[in-house]
C-alpha cells in the first residue's frame, strides 16, 4: 500500500504546518508510487528544503536525514566518509582502534537511510552545486536495488526499506538527462494570495492576528515583489515581517498606507541595490504627488513605497 502525502496538513501538535499545493502533493505521491527520487525546483523561499520535513512528519518516518551539497562533493560523500588520516595517526601512536577500520567510518544521510531497518526520508539539498558526476553516480546507488559499498571495510549495504529521497535544485546548472529520466520532477510555484493567506494563518495564533492585517500585509508584500528587485522577498521573510509588525504594534491602516521605510523593510529587503530602488520609487512618487495638477494644485498622489 502506498503511503499518501496530503494536500494540506495543519498543525495539531505544535509543529509548523507545511501548506502544499494539490500539484505538489500529486508530485510527492507520484514519487512514492514510482519509487523514484523527487526533484523539486523553484525560487528561494517556496519551501523546497522544508518539504522533506513535511513528508517525513506526515508519513511517520522520523526526522529526515539531510545532506547539504557543496561544489567539491562526490556522490559517495552523501553515503559515508572514511577518516583515513585519523586512522593513520592512531596507527602511528599504536592506538588499538586502528586495527578495526570500521572505527573510522561515518555514515551520512543517504547511507544511514539505506542501513536503516525502517523507511526514512532523505534530503539532498541543492544538487546543482555539485560536480556533474555527482548526479550520475547517485543513479548507481538509487537503482532498483538500493545499495552501496564501503570498500575500506569490505562491506556492502542493501536497503531493507527503500528511502524516500527529496532532491532540491536552484537550477544554477543543468542536470544530466539520464538523471532527470530517473526522477519525478516538480517546480514549486510561488504561492498565490490564497495560499499565502493559508500559510500565514497556519503559523500564527488566530487571536493575535486579525484577517484584515493578514490581507493588508500580503497586499504590501505582493506590491514589493512586483517591483524590479534583485532579490524579491520570499514566504519566510513575509512571516518574519508579520511577526515584526505584531511586536511593533503596527495596525492595519498604517500597513495599508505607510511608506515601506516606516514598516521595518529590513525584514523584507536584503540588498543595497534593492534598498536604493525603494528610495528611488519613493522619491518618484513624492515628485508626482507634489507636481501641480491641471488647475495648478498638487496632484495629491499618495506616497506608499
Amino acid at each position: 500500500m502506498i503511503d499518501d502525502y496530503q494536500f494540506a496538513r495543519y498543525r495539531a501538535d505544535g509543529d509548523e504546518a507545511y501548506i502544499a499545493s494539490p500539484e505538489l502533493a500529486a508530485a510527492v505521491n507520484t514519487a512514492l508510487a514510482a519509487e523514484q527520487p523527487l526533484l523539486v525546483t523553484g525560487e528561494p523561499g517556496t519551501g523546497k528544503t522544508t518539504l522533506a520535513d513535511s513528508i517525513a512528519r506526515q508519513l511517520g518516518y522520523g526526522p529526515p536525514l539531510k545532506f547539504w551539497t557543496r561544489s567539491e562533493h562526490q556522490a559517495s560523500e552523501c553515503l559515508y566518509r572514511f577518516d583515513s588520516m585519523r586512522r593513520f595517526y592512531d596507527a602511528q601512536v599504536q592506538d588499538p582502534r586502528a586495527k578495526d577500520p570500521s572505527n573510522y567510518v561515518r555514515y551520512e544521510a543517504l547511507g544511514e537511510a539505506i542501513r536503516s531497518s525502517r523507511p526514512r526520508v532523505v534530503l539532498i539539498d541543492e544538487i546543482d552545486k555539485a560536480p556533474r558526476d555527482f548526479a550520475n553516480d547517485l543513479l548507481t546507488v538509487l537503482d532498483d536495488e538500493v545499495r552501496f559499498e564501503v570498500p575500506e571495510i569490505g562491506a556492502t549495504f542493501v536497503a531493507d526499506c527503500r528511502p524516500v529521497v527529496v532532491i532540491t535544485s536552484n537550477s544554477e546548472r543543468p542536470l544530466p538527462d539520464a538523471f532527470l529520466r530517473r526522477c519525478v520532477f516538480h517546480r514549486i510555484a510561488f504561492p498565490d494570495r490564497a495560499q499565502l493567506r493559508r500559510i500565514v494563518r497556519a503559523r500564527f495564533d488566530p487571536a493575535a492576528l486579525e484577517d484584515r492585517l493578514i490581507d493588508a500585509a500580503i497586499a504590501r508584500f505582493e506590491e514589493l515583489r512586483a517591483m524590479d528587485l534583485e532579490k524579491p522577498p520570499a514566504t519566510g521573510e513575509l512571516l518574519v515581517w508579520i511577526r515584526v509588525l505584531l511586536r511593533a504594534g503596527i495596525g492595519v491602516h498604517e500597513v495599508e498606507t505607510a511608506p515601506f521605510a516606516r514598516l521595518s523593510p529590513g525584514a523584507l529587503v536584503k540588498l543595497d541595490a534593492d534598498v536604493l530602488r525603494l528610495h528611488q520609487a519613493a522619491a518618484l512618487q513624492q515628485r508626482r504627488a507634489s507636481a501641480p495638477g491641471p488647475d495648478g494644485s498638487p496632484a495629491g498622489a499618495t506616497l506608499r513605497r
